[in-house]
């Protein structure tokens, strides 16, 4: 029996969500790499606007993945590059998660990117706008959701960390019902 560690380490993630309705581990680490592709969906936003010069090493690799670009050195053996090139964004795991992320209300999709995007103050000594208690979090839920690329999707505020809270644990639910045996995901 794999553990949920030993189901992050699989490299095909549609392996781990064919296994999740038969192993509450598998389901776990399907909702963790869920969640991490919706959110490096949205702050991905950005780098993929027209006329935007790939300068991030995430817009490199997909460059050299889909053949646009190929840097000095890095060939085709690359582990970023061959790894990436699983993953780009129109990929059918980008597509299906982006899909999963619009069929959640608003507050549902914010709560659950922006607990995913927090990084506790006290845990990494990181400087940026994600490094924040919970209570500074909400506080700044705003500028979050701006962050998150969801303004326009009308996301209500959230009256507390608790609610933000239940709003994510909402979310999180939601996609272990959708990873349950007979769901209808999105196949590849």
């Amino acid at each position: 029996m794999r553990s949920y560690d030993d189901w992050m380490r699989v490299e095909n993630p549609w392996v781990v969500v064919a296994a999740a309705p038969y192993s509450e581990k598998a389901r776990d680490a399907a909702v963790s790499r869920i969640i991490d592709t919706m959110l490096e969906i949205q702050l991905d936003h950005d780098h993929i606007k027209p006329g935007w010069s790939p300068v991030s090493s995430t817009a490199l690799a997909c460059a050299a993945a889909k053949g646009e670009l190929m840097a000095e050195g890095a060939g085709g053996g690359d582990p970023m590059m061959v790894a990436y090139g699983r993953a780009w964004r129109g990929s059918p795991w980008h597509c299906a998660c982006a899909w999963l992320l619009s069929q959640m209300t608003p507050r549902m999709a914010a709560a659950l990117l922006m607990q995913a995007a927090r990084v506790r103050p006290k845990k990494e000594r990181v400087s940026n706008f994600w490094s924040k208690t919970a209570r500074e979090l909400v506080e700044h839920q705003g500028e979050a959701v701006r962050r998150l690329h969801l303004t326009e999707r009308g996301v209500e505020p959230f009256g507390s960390v608790r609610a933000w809270q239940l709003y994510a644990r909402e979310a999180r639910e939601l996609i272990r019902s959708w990873l349950r045996p007979g769901s209808d995901l999105p196949k590849r």
